[in-house]
């Protein structure tokens, strides 16, 4: 039966009744849900659910199929996202990044850094294990080896430096780290010095005190790179205070005899005499270390020469010694071990004599008086003798001239007589001219400026 014939045997009833059922199978088609498009995971990154994450979880595929209470993963709870990468030999490594915005830019990251060659398995072992507390005792151990820093300055200020800045982990300090250590430290009062307009309270740090900090902190990373223990030294892109080292202040013959006045009752209450060291460190522009540090052994009495072993320079040198210098450590020996020394044969420390010299300032009623200034005041003198600033220099063994410069200042009363003294010179006569025309030869004849 063709198509005609059979449409013309179909009731209109059964026809409007499969018209009605198509519309609903039309409509029933349209209402249902599209299930939802999964999107795609992103690369190298991933979500681990744990207590106490810092982040809520994504949404669980096991709440689209209703497993609604027996699924704890279904967006309820927090955990971390972690970056996942392989270095340039091949090694796995995860990084905990916090969120997934984070944890896709860390992961793109690393994977420059491994096609660059910059992350081998060795160097992430590495910088997990040095820390800057450990970093920094590798540096003291290396001085102590090479027979540098005998009073333990360095060791003391690195040890506040990890104080300062923690015991973390020696590649994850940063420039700004610095710069915050270097506030730190010209905010905190210098170790035993009195501030002197206030002699109950320590004075602050000087630029130069903070500078030797991040010295002795920039050399413990370089010695650390040399090591392979870290790869770079985030001190070196900070820049150093600017110092005054320019002092223009020497002691007086007036303020010499006060002081050694005044040590006189310091001597017989302490039971030491200071005088013979004052007037040696003025004698010959020692150190105050170098003193201290001075054998008996090491003087020289046929060449008029004492070698220092310890100086700043780090070596040994010979220092001529003058007649007078001669005659200071006659009058103390010789004897044997140190110089200067205790009844039990230890020597004098420079802290020691800095507080006693300090008070015997104060006692005195000098003020701004260092120990320092008196190998300031030794170059002062020889200057003033008219030994040429070469000598000198050499005498202070700088390294070089420009360092001895600031020792070439003069006082007031010294430019003053530089200015009054004149060569000899012709009187003006008659057959001297001045400006074209002939010179009076009375004294106040023609004494006005000429017309």
């Amino acid at each position: 039966m063709d198509a005609a014939a059979k449409q013309a045997t179909v009731t209109p009833e059964a026809w409007a009744a499969a018209q009605v059922e198509a519309v609903a199978r039309e409509v029933a088609a349209k209402g249902k849900p599209k299930r939802k498009r999964q999107e795609a995971p992103a690369r190298g990154v991933y979500f681990q659910w744990r207590p106490g994450g810092s982040v809520r979880g994504p949404e669980h595929v096991c709440a689209e199929r209703h497993c609604r209470a027996a699924c704890k993963l279904n967006g309820e709870t927090t955990g971390e996202w972690f970056a996942l990468w392989y270095d340039a030999t091949g090694g796995r490594h995860r990084e905990k990044a916090g969120t997934k915005a984070a944890a896709v830019a860390l992961y793109a990251r690393r994977k420059t850094e491994a096609r660059q060659g910059r992350h081998f398995p060795e160097n992430m072992r590495r910088v997990q294990a040095v820390s800057l507390k450990a970093l920094c005792a590798d540096y003291v151990a290396a001085l102590v080896a090479n027979g540098r820093d005998p009073r333990g300055q360095v060791k003391t200020r690195l040890a506040e430096v990890v104080e300062i800045l923690g015991d973390i982990a020696a590649e994850s300090v940063k420039p700004q780290d610095i710069e915050r250590l270097k506030g730190k430290l010209a905010e905190a009062p210098a170790r035993g010095r009195k501030d002197p307009t206030d002699p109950k309270k320590e004075r602050p740090r000087t630029p130069a005190s903070v500078n030797r900090y991040l010295q002795d902190i920039r050399a413990a990373y370089n010695l650390g790179k040399r090591n392979g223990k870290v790869d770079k030294n985030p001190v070196a892109d900070v820049r150093l205070l600017r110092e005054n080292n320019k002092r223009v202040r020497d002691m007086t013959a007036d303020e010499e005899r006060a002081i050694l006045a005044a040590l006189d009752p310091a001597a017989r209450r302490g039971g030491t005499d200071l005088r013979p060291m004052i007037r040696l460190l003025t004698e010959t522009g020692l150190r105050l270390g170098e003193a201290c540090g001075l054998r008996w052994s090491d003087v020289d009495w046929a060449a008029s020469v004492t070698t220092l072993q310890e100086t700043k320079a780090g070596e040994k040198q010979h220092i001529p010694l003058s007649a007078e210098s001669l005659a200071i450590l006659r009058g103390l020996g010789p004897g044997d071990g140190y110089v200067f020394h205790w009844p039990d044969g230890r020597p004098w420390t420079a802290g020691y004599v800095t507080h006693a010299f300090g008070i015997t300032v104060e006692d005195a009623g000098i003020s701004d008086l260092h120990v320092h200034d008196l190998r300031h005041t030794f170059a002062c003198r020889k200057l003033r003798a008219g030994v040429d600033i070469y000598t000198v220099s050499k005498l202070l063994r700088h390294a070089s001239v420009t360092m001895s410069e600031r020792y070439a200042h003069l006082g007031q009363a010294d430019l003053l007589a530089a200015v009054n003294r004149r060569p000899e010179i012709l009187q003006p006569t008659a057959t001297t001219t001045a400006i074209g025309r002939e010179a009076p030869t009375q004294p106040g004849e023609n004494s006005g400026p000429p017309a």
